[in-house]
């Protein structure tokens, strides 16, 4: 609804607290007004895979492939054009793990490079409890996500927040009785036959099914400042594995923010730390 970075997160009120506040919203929802990429010349020349015209569908087959496989290799790169300042880029490379009882747990580096400033990288974990860990010179740091409008409390959310995100079907589940195909065209990734899906969620009809007060809220203020069709875009290969997803979205007042996710390695052994007392 999509969806701090670093430990120098500083003040709420800067540019850069802003930006990491918008990412976190962003990437609850887990889905933005897409900029769908049109089909590559290879893409006429591949073989044709079947496609799903219905959202319900497409989240069952993505769905079942994922809880088969259980793991992957992801990588993020994306920019934030901030209204009140230029270009933020970040970026992110790890792994994820979808769990038996359900949930996606996962290890990542996220980078975050500001203007004028260089690269600030951390490691993080965050359980599929919801649990956030951060890699410090002694080890994994439990963040404190209770610490409300600190530096603490943008890490916890935003890293979270963007394993929420890594989860391409997130937003198919949470939102399938408010989303809809509106498009799916044959089109390539590296080189592999894809179908790329462009999906989108009705923000109004989303907001009048939400149960979560919070996310509610956050709907209806997108539906208010005139978003009321979000989408994102999702490449599935012939064996109905995720190979990229790709959000846009425009923030009033704020920037707008693009993100890309690519999934490689579906079902390889992934190693993900399993820090103190919540292992």
């Amino acid at each position: 609804m999509p969806h701090g970075r670093a430990s120098a997160a500083g003040p709420v009120r800067t540019p850069l607290a802003l930006v990491l506040a918008a990412i976190a919203v962003l990437v609850v929802l887990v889905a933005v007004v897409s900029c769908a990429r049109g089909n590559s010349e290879d893409a006429g020349r591949t073989q044709r895979l079947p496609k799903y015209y219905s959202a319900a569908d497409l989240l069952t087959a993505v769905t079942q492939r994922q809880h088969a496989d259980r793991t992957a290799h992801l990588r993020l790169s994306g920019q934030v054009d901030a209204a009140d300042g230029g270009p933020t880029t970040l970026g992110g490379d790890g792994a994820l793990r979808v769990e038996q009882g359900g949930g996606i747990s996962a290890q990542f580096t996220q980078t975050l490079s500001p203007p004028g400033r260089g690269p600030q990288s951390t490691a993080f974990v965050v359980l599929h409890g919801g649990q956030v860990w951060r890699q410090d010179g002694t080890g994994w740091t439990r963040v404190d996500e209770a610490a409300t409008g600190t530096p603490e409390k943008t890490l916890a959310t935003t890293a979270a927040n963007v394993v929420a995100g890594a989860d391409p079907t997130a937003h198919l589940s949470r939102y399938r009785d408010a989303a809809l195909v509106a498009d799916a065209a044959d089109d390539t990734v590296d080189g592999v036959p894809t179908v790329r899906y462009l999906v989108v969620v009705d923000v109004v009809r989303a907001a009048e099914l939400e149960q979560d007060p919070e996310v509610r809220d956050a709907l209806r203020a997108q539906a208010a400042a005139g978003v009321t069709r979000i989408s994102s875009t999702l490449w599935i290969d012939a064996a109905n594995r995720p190979l990229r997803s790709e959000t846009r979205q425009t923030m009033p007042g704020i920037g707008t923010l693009a993100l890309t996710s690519d999934y490689r390695d579906w079902g390889a052994p992934v190693a993900i730390a399993s820090p103190g007392a919540a292992a």
